[in-house]
């Protein structure tokens, strides 16, 4: 895994309990929330998220699945 799927497994994590932040996700890496939340989809299968436990990821792609069905995440 490098840095910087590292670094979004980190943030999304942080911001879990708050629901997220798709804005400051833009700001630190670049990414439409839609682009974060597909990203951090596939992240949370990789074995390096096994790290984070089940409810984390759970959770995470909870939200994820969340924002992605709102109509300006999903596409953007």
């Amino acid at each position: 895994m490098s840095v910087y799927e590292n670094d979004l497994l980190e943030f999304a994590t942080e911001w879990a309990p708050y629901g997220g932040n798709d804005e400051e996700a833009y700001l630190r890496f670049g990414l439409t929330p839609g682009e974060f939340h597909r990203r951090l989809i596939h992240l949370l299968a990789s074995p390096a998220a096994r790290a984070l436990g089940n409810a984390t990821i759970a959770k995470l792609r909870e939200q994820c699945v969340d924002r992605l069905s709102r109509p300006a995440a999903g596409r953007a």
